[in-house]
């Protein structure tokens, strides 16, 4: 039988619905009897204090029935954007930007590590325990180029603050055991664990899983890509670990790293539903805040430094044993450094642009690059990339051979000049923009990760705002890109030398 911590068990939900505090459960009971959630948020105004925090701003959104309210947590500066609407698929999620400046993979293995076990739920993979035990309908982390992030949902009021407690223990308070990194991480390991005379091999986790990466061509072209072209901080590195560099990584530096990210200070709290937005605050604010005090991590992403002329780059890659033509085996990419994401105008202009540019046999690059049949498909990366602070845009082909590569920069050249000079049919914009406004008012039963979770949808609903209060024309074929351009190649040798 599970021993019990501080007044509650290792893991919560193993001992059944007494795990769930009264005051939790009688305030979501009184929250039901009352008015909507979205009536109730409404009622606050930008200053008013509730536990602890002050209210940042308060936001209706007819269009989905929700309101936003932005908070900041008076002692330790934390954020928090609740969205209160009649849904009963609550949403909790904590980020942190993480800003590797090596390819150690360190953000990647701590997000693997806080999981392991916690100060009140010090049990091996509780994450894992979780997922059999919990009625959540999503549970799960993940780490990009410049964050970490730790979402779940849950339809249950009991179970959704089971799962906040111990994602908040884990986050926050981790126990992060040397055991625990050499299992997640890297190690030294027989070859045969039943023969100390076995060859010695290196094993781990994320070590295995970012083997498997890299073992894949389009992986390391884009990889690749987007070092060079932010050459200059966080992006020039691989945030989930390059095999070889993921070796150089100790525990007392993934002990380092978390001390420095994880700090309510650099954290963004968001939660979603029908659930009590104090019930919220209450619990965040008693079981973590308040064990901080406010610090500051300088974590920014600085604008990169555009280049005074084009540069090109080249790496080679193994060959592809399946490929129909051993000589066509080459990709040649054309990429761009356009605005930062944080414009939601621009940001909305150039996805669209994009659209128009790669999307569909109509599109230009389609039409001129691969109705030209001297290559498979497009490039990877091609088209508009916004997971970075500064968007990019990317068009290529691969399958192509190596004597084609200046025939294919030309024809992406003169594509460029003829779309610049042309523009696009009045109703293939008209289209593009029927297209995503079908797309926002679609509405799944996973609403409210989709808000946090996708990156794209979350622009381009900020972006349609902006653009119907301004009253901007949209003149897609008028827009110029930033004159920083990469030029890059991936030549798959038909034999190993």
């Amino acid at each position: 039988m599970l021993r019990f911590l501080r007044g509650r068990s290792a893991v919560p939900w193993l001992i059944g619905p007494a795990a769930v505090s009264r005051r939790s459960f009688h305030s979501s009971l009184r929250w039901y009897n009352r008015a909507s959630p979205v009536e109730d948020v409404s009622k606050l105004a930008a200053g008013d204090k509730l536990h602890g925090y002050t209210v940042v701003a308060v936001t209706p959104v007819s269009d989905y029935d929700l309101t936003a309210v932005q908070l900041s947590h008076d002692q330790t500066g934390a954020q928090h954007l609740h969205m209160a609407r009649k849904d009963s698929n609550n949403v909790f999620s904590v980020g942190f930007r993480t800003t590797p400046m090596d390819s150690t993979g360190v953000a990647h293995i701590l997000e693997h590590t806080t999981l392991c076990g916690s100060q009140r739920f010090p049990v091996r993979d509780p994450f894992f325990k979780m997922l059999t035990r919990s009625l959540s309908t999503f549970m799960n982390a993940f780490t990009a180029n410049d964050w970490t992030l730790y979402p779940f949902s849950s339809q249950n009021s009991k179970d959704f603050y089971n799962l906040l407690s111990v994602y908040l223990d884990c986050v926050f308070f981790p126990r992060l055991r040397e055991l625990d990194f050499r299992q997640e991480g890297w190690r030294l390991e027989c070859e045969n664990p039943e023969d100390p005379a076995s060859s010695i091999i290196f094993k781990g986790v994320v070590f295995n899983e970012m083997k498997g990466v890299f073992a894949n061509s389009e992986s390391i072209f884009s990889q690749v890509l987007q070092n060079k072209l932010y050459p200059n901080h966080t992006y020039s590195h691989v945030s989930g670990g390059s095999p070889l560099d993921i070796l150089d990584l100790t525990w007392e530096a993934l002990k380092d790293f978390h001390a420095r990210h994880y700090h309510p200070s650099n954290a963004r709290f968001y939660t979603y539903g029908d659930l009590p937005l104090p019930d919220h605050l209450e619990e965040i604010s008693g079981q973590v805040l308040g064990r901080f005090e406010r610090a500051s991590p300088s974590l920014a992403v600085p604008v990169e430094p555009r280049w005074s002329q084009p540069r090109e780059h080249r790496i080679v890659c193994a060959p592809d044993p399946m490929a129909a033509d051993p000589e066509k085996q080459t990709t040649v990419s054309v990429s761009f450094l356009l605005a930062p994401i944080t414009d939601p105008y621009e940001s909305l202009v150039l996805s669209i642009l994009s659209h128009l540019l790669v999307d569909g046999p109509a599109s230009p690059f389609y039409q001129s690059l691969l109705d030209a049949n001297i290559g498979s498909d497009f490039s990877p990366m091609t088209g508009h990339d916004n997971s970075t602070r500064e968007a990019s845009f990317s068009v290529g082909l691969q399958g192509v051979r190596e004597a084609d590569l200046d025939r294919v920069k030309d024809i992406i050249w003169s594509t460029f000049e003829k779309v610049a000079s042309e523009g696009f049919p009045p109703e293939r914009i008209r289209a593009i923009l029927h297209q995503i406004e079908l797309g926002l008012k679609h509405q799944s039963a996973s609403f409210g990760l989709a808000v946090i979770m996708v990156e794209q949808s979350h622009t381009t609903l900020h972006a349609i705002h902006t653009h119907r209060q301004t009253g901007r024309q949209t003149h897609a074929h008028s827009y110029t890109y930033t004159q920083m351009k990469l030029v890059f190649h991936c030549i798959r040798h038909t034999s190993f030398t």
